[in-house]
């Protein structure tokens, strides 16, 4: 896989697929360790933006196919059932794995002058595979040159043997995934019901750093034997209910010890023709579950303060709104980035200062960009498969360095990558309303709001509608949103800001100037020139004009 993707037999004959799509399913099959990867993974990678029906019949083919080309080596290597497709434990070998095993020794002489990249040449038209492939070059170009910098050592002196420290013990949650109970033959639900779930246990990854493990694979990975011992914290199971072409879908939470239900959620009915893992409204159940999971953990005895800082915890803490709190939370994301190096901390931090600007907190100045410039280049030059880490970094890259179109393309990717999340959604509407890009921007606002229903931080999706309707000169919305924010956030910044803009075009003065007050016991120097020097980050002239005069009316000059 180093290079140009080749198969060899055991006497080293040529047998690679000619079919650069089978080659790049097996890379994927490759990568994977022993537990494999779903039908619903390999669809949504190879035809995410098919009909989900056409998409599952070229998945069937191409495993067809890829089965067929694979015959001939004289004992099984690739294993395909109803759910998942592995290579066979021990059948094949794999470079890269062979590299990560036993380092700089399993690395060809050959490429250690120029390591050449990961599947070279390979094309396919499949932009969610392009996705994985531009993170595992990224990953393994890391791992690469890290051992060759480790190597350089002098002729004819030893390498000093680093000390091993003895690995902290992981103490993020865990969660059970049972196999889904699907009351239907269709092989449209079968996917959905595995779809479903993958799209459950990445958004619990991405959002609460759970570890999960998947008992639809009896077999387990390399991890089974700590996860056992352990057990997981809570299990979740799908029950979906097929008839009269009409789905219902019910999702379950058990606990640990009893697997007594904790809580349950019921979606639907859909229709049968329309149920997909990108249907907006099993997107709406698909962000209540993973919500309700994240809520549901953080409230277990053993997910303390041991445990690492999650996007979840760290979003909830900051729109605490407390300026001494997220001083001290800068401390604690840049004490975790340190111990895991996780892309998620500097898109964490990264974030964060665009509350020290936006809440008042900060003086916007060059050093100010340095640093979020800075932390956006480690999310860009990371591997990970989460869509939060993008939204975050691509709101800074908008908000505090105003490059809009590079804003674009990271949040366009968070979307893509996690279409349940209402934050991701939250943030793509921000982006929009930045750019004046008003129905769409209403458009990702409502996304976020349906999703996004049972968040601790709803109130910031509120917020941004409120943002919205002001830009457009829709005041009295603007105003009740607004008010019905600060009446939980008193001291929140963007609400206030916008509300007294709202206001004092309704003709509300005093409302307008009591905001304006609010707004200056936490930095006196607030005037109208925060439109003016661009800190707001609105591009559209009308928008700026609506803010400019609602804050000279506000008294804000």
């Amino acid at each position: 896989m180093l290079g140009p993707f080749r198969l060899t037999d055991a006497a080293g004959r040529e047998r690679t697929p000619r079919s650069a799509q089978q080659q790049c399913i097996l890379a994927v099959l490759a990568l994977s360790a022993d537990a494999g990867v779903s039908r619903a993974r390999l669809q949504d990678l190879f035809w995410g933006e098919k009909d989900p029906q056409l998409a599952a019949q070229s998945l069937r083919t191409a495993l067809h196919g890829l089965r067929r080309s694979l015959e001939n080596f004289g004992r099984p290597i690739i294993e395909i059932d109803a759910n998942r497709a592995r290579l066979v434990p021990g059948a094949v070998q794999v470079d890269l794995l062979e590299i990560a095993r036993d380092g700089i020794t399993a690395l060809p002489s050959h490429a250690r002058v120029e390591p050449p990249d990961l599947l070279e040449g390979a094309n396919i038209n499949a932009e969610p595979f392009e996705d994985w492939l531009r993170d595992q070059r990224s990953h393994w170009r890391d791992r690469i040159d890290a051992l060759l910098e480790d190597d350089l050592v002098a002729p004819g002196q030893a390498a000093p043997l680093p000390k091993t420290p003895e690995p902290a013990p992981d103490t993020r949650p865990i969660v059970g995934l049972l196999a889904p109970v699907v009351h239907s033959r269709s092989f449209q639900t079968l996917y959905l019901g595995e779809a479903l779930t993958d799209r459950i246990a990445s958004g619990l990854r991405d959002y609460i750093g759970a570890r999960t493990y998947d008992y639809r694979n009896l077999d387990g990975g390399d991890d089974l034997a700590l996860i056992t011992a352990t057990g997981p914290d809570l299990y979740l199971r799908l029950r979906i209910y097929e008839a009269g072409g009409e789905l219902s879908i019910r999702v379950l939470v058990l606990r640990q010890s009893t697997q007594e239900l904790m809580w349950s959620v019921d979606g639907g009915p859909y229709a049968v023709d329309r149920a997909s893992t990108d249907n907006a409204e099993i997107l709406v159940l698909v962000g209540e579950i993973i919500e309700r999971v994240a809520q549901s953990l953080a409230q277990l005895p053993n997910c303390g303060a041991d445990m690492p800082m999650t996007p979840f915890h760290a979003l909830t803490a900051m729109f605490q709104l407390d300026h001494t709190s997220l001083d001290d939370l800068r401390g604690s994301l840049t004490a975790n980035w340190d111990l895991t190096g996780a892309p998620i901390y500097p898109a964490l931090l990264a974030y964060l200062n665009t509350f020290r600007v936006g809440e008042h907190w900060h003086d916007f100045d060059q050093m100010l960009v340095d640093d979020t410039r800075r932390l956006i280049s480690q999310v860009e030059d990371a591997s990970h498969d989460g869509g939060i880490a993008f939204a975050l970094a691509g709101h800074a890259k908008g908000y505090i360095l105003h490059e809009h179109d590079a804003a674009d393309h990271m949040l366009d990717r968070a979307i893509r990558m996690s279409p349940h999340s209402a934050f991701c959604w939250d943030h793509l509407a921000l982006h929009y309303a930045y750019n004046g890009r008003y129905g769409d921007a209403r458009g990702a606002s409502q996304n976020a709001l349906r999703i996004g229903d049972h968040s601790p931080i709803r109130f910031t999706l509120e917020t941004t509608r409120c943002m919205i309707a002001t830009l457009e000169g829709d005041f009295d919305t603007a105003c009740a949103l607004g008010k019905r924010v600060l009446s939980r956030r008193p001291n929140f910044g963007a609400a206030l800001r916008y509300t007294s803009v709202s206001m004092a075009h309704l003709g509300d003065t005093d409302g307008a100037q009591d905001c304006i007050k609010r707004i200056r016991t936490m930095d006196p120097s607030f005037s109208v020139s925060w439109v003016q020097d661009e800190r707001m980050a609105i591009r559209s002239d009308r928008a700026k004009n609506i803010l400019i005069d609602g804050l000279i009316l506000a008294g804000a000059k």
